[in-house]
């Protein structure tokens, strides 16, 4: 707390004149926009500020857990001046996203998103509508195009391989980090750019860093988004994360435009050809609507969400994965022998062949239930007024989903802190029909559109990577489950020691 203090004071020194300035005019707009609905119940806020202190470092995803037990699974932060309602368990989840799922299908606009997506012209960010829908429509298309041929599979044999035999010459306990971002960052690479970059690429690894900084100090997010009057002298947390973005953006347009000059429309090279051909057939048809929900900006934005998205969370989830079956040496003897008998003397299985590989399957299920890398997802804003239970929501209301909360849900898993993949098996040992309680990549019309591809990207790499290798903790060393991050879902970094299994 006397650190959250000290920083309130600091930001309050920096810009005292504006704060004093924009203070009535920030309380007269929180008044106004409390109006009498019969709003979820939460814990007791300060005037302004509302509930911001008691969330400042800490895991709000499991502080939200605690207050669940006071307020039920329904409840109202507020954040500064902005409510917020949580869903702490799957039936009001399902409920919201799923049964009422255009009411809540909205996002909340913010200043800080419309400052990294250009105005707000991305998929993940952008306001439920036309332009979200056809760009999405759009991206899905182009995906599955990618993956429904042999590129995809090409693609993973290729980074794979190049990757293990980097591995092989490590001799000392060593970060697997590196080498889990270079696959996962080649792979979204090829698919979108039909690039592979070096371990020692510069801009590889400054955009891997870039990343990092996002997930590790975004922290509670951005004063800008919650007190206005900061807007006009951002702070210097601000000016580093759009100096971040900018960097990416750069990356991800030079590339774009080197499409551009190279494009043939009868040749579909990657995911930014798609894309391209489909700005090209909205020129053709001369209709003005669709050319102003499709300009160079959308575009280069649903790239954007594409390449980060998909290098980020995968990554991040191949860390926890091969963490944890390092802690589980059982585990791990299973994998082996699971895919020592569907691959023989390959590295790379056949998309194919997934389906003999059940139990690495439910490692990679029970991995993302355990430490879930978005545990409150994105944000969700209702496009009317409705209702949630006995409760009224108004239109506008920030909403978000405790994952986290769903996935270590006493009432739907048993023993939700054990790593457990049989959990994921049925009695004759095949993968089981998917819980309706497991949802990394949440439920309804926002959830995450990566998931056709994360899911067969990550087993084929697990199975690859356990044919390869035995990876094991140092000898003496404990493994550190426990996760990092308020809004996110970190491992802390650690240390393996490999031994090849092809030799």
């Amino acid at each position: 707390m006397g650190g959250t203090l000290e920083s309130l004071s600091a930001i309050v020194l920096e810009y005292r004149t504006t704060l004093i300035l924009g203070l009535g005019l920030a309380v007269m707009v929180y008044l106004m926009n409390r109006k009498r609905h019969k709003l979820p119940p939460g814990p007791r806020g300060l005037p302004l500020l509302g509930n911001i202190l008691a969330i400042q470092n800490v895991s709000l995803y499991r502080k939200l857990s605690q207050w669940e037990k006071q307020f039920g699974p329904v409840m109202t932060l507020d954040l500064g001046p902005i409510p917020c309602v949580f869903l702490n368990n799957v039936e009001v989840v399902q409920e919201a996203f799923v049964q009422k799922a255009v009411a809540f299908a909205g996002r909340p606009m913010t200043f800080s998103g419309k400052a990294f997506t250009e105005g707000g012209k991305d998929i993940a960010f952008t306001d439920y509508g036309a332009t979200w829908q056809l760009h999405r429509k759009l991206a899905l298309r182009a995906l599955k195009y990618y993956m429904k041929g042999e590129k995809f599979q090409d693609t993973i044999v290729e980074v794979m391989e190049a990757v293990a035999a980097e591995m092989e010459t490590e001799t000392e306990p060593f970060d697997i980090y590196r080498y889990i971002n270079l696959t996962i960052f080649n792979i979204i690479s090829k698919i979108c750019f039909d690039e592979k970059f070096s371990s020692d690429n510069e801009e590889f690894l400054e955009f891997c860093k870039g990343l990092d900084t996002f997930a590790e100090e975004v922290g509670n997010g951005f004063l800008e988004d919650v007190f206005p009057p900061i807007r006009l002298y951002p702070t210097a947390k601000f000016r580093k994360f759009k100096k971040i973005q900018d960097f990416m953006l750069g990356f991800l347009y030079k590339r774009i435009n080197v499409h551009k000059e190279t494009f043939s429309p009868d040749t579909q090279r990657d995911f930014t050809d798609a894309m391209l051909i489909a700005q090209k057939e909205a020129e053709a048809e001369e209709n003005p609507e669709l050319l102003a929900q499709i300009t160079n900006t959308h575009l280069g934005q649903t790239i954007s969400d594409v390449f980060q998205a998909g290098v980020d969370t995968s990554r991040q989830t191949l860390y926890w994965t091969v963490l944890y079956i390092a802690a589980h040496p059982e585990v791990q003897a299973k994998l082996h022998a699971e895919v020592d008998s569907v691959l023989c003397q390959r590295r790379v299985p056949m998309l194919s062949e997934r389906h003999k590989l059940p139990y690495t399957e439910a490692v990679l299920y029970e991995s993302m239930r355990m430490a879930t890398v978005a545990p409150l997802s994105l944000p969700h804003s209702t496009t009317c007024d409705t209702t949630l239970g006995d409760y009224e929501i108004p239109k506008g209301t920030m909403v978000m989903a405790n994952l986290f909360a769903i996935h270590h849900d006493p009432r739907h898993w048993k023993e939700p802190e054990v790593f457990n993949p049989e959990r994921f098996l049925d009695d004759s040992g095949r993968f089981a029909p998917k819980p309706e309680s497991w949802m990394p990549f949440s439920v309804g019309k926002r959830s995450c559109m990566a998931e056709a591809l994360a899911k067969p990207e990550l087993h084929l790499l697990l199975a690859s990577f356990m044919r390869s290798f035995e990876i094991r903790l140092p000898d003496g060393v404990t493994p550190d489950l426990e996760p990092q991050g308020s809004f996110t879902c970190l491992p802390k970094r650690y240390k393996v020691v490999i031994k090849n299994r092809l030799v």
